[in-house]
């Protein structure tokens, strides 16, 4: 019997230290799961904060791209309705009657010579007008203003003053771009104003 007592306590506490080894490897192995998983949800949450933070730049690059892309579209249907503007007033003022032209361009003849003499150069189609508003504007002057023989303008619509000195672009594409340029803000904000 005595043998049957040591072989039962030899077991027991075998038993016992097996339990004991297999709780504390339970408990170890739970935190080392523990701490694993912690690592791998901290990864997780790390690799995904990255991924979306790369995926809202990339997407915040394509909508600033497409609003340029739109804002040149926009900038562009605005710079051909104004384009379309001017060209018309172009059109308008060519087709005034010739007394309404001529006062016009008499105007800016006396201010762009002043008291200079000198000749300006315009359209062939022109000629009879501006000779009309010369002899008129002359009368009164003493330094003469003359129809230039040579390089007649390309277009119809104002003229170019040559002194000896200076020379005075009042074409009408010329007076039209300053115009457009001066006014560009004002006519841009009005039109396109947003409600």
């Amino acid at each position: 019997m005595g043998l049957e007592k040591i072989r039962r306590a030899v077991l027991a506490d075998a038993k016992a230290k097996a339990t004991r080894i297999t709780d504390s490897a339970k408990k170890s192995a739970a935190g080392v799961l523990k701490s694993r998983k912690e690592v791998a949800e901290q990864e997780f949450d790390r690799i995904c904060r990255h991924r979306m933070q790369a995926i809202e730049e990339e997407y915040n690059r394509k909508l600033i791209r497409l609003k340029g892309v739109a804002g040149k579209q926009i900038l562009d249907k605005r710079n051909a309705l104004l384009k379309s503007l001017f060209d018309k007033a172009k059109k308008e003022i060519l087709a005034w009657p010739s007394d309404k032209y001529a006062a016009v361009m008499s105007r800016l003849i006396a201010k762009a010579a002043g008291g200079y003499a000198g000749e300006i150069r315009v359209h062939s189609d022109e000629t009879g007008i501006f000779h009309m508003v010369l002899s008129e504007l002359n009368e009164g002057r003493d330094a003469k203003i003359t129809l230039s023989r040579g390089a007649p303008l390309p277009e119809r619509g104002g003229f170019v003053f040559v002194s000896t000195n200076f020379e005075v672009d009042q074409t009408l594409d010329t007076i039209l771009k300053e115009i457009e340029y001066d006014m560009l803000p004002v006519i841009a904000e009005s039109l396109f104003q947003e409600q």
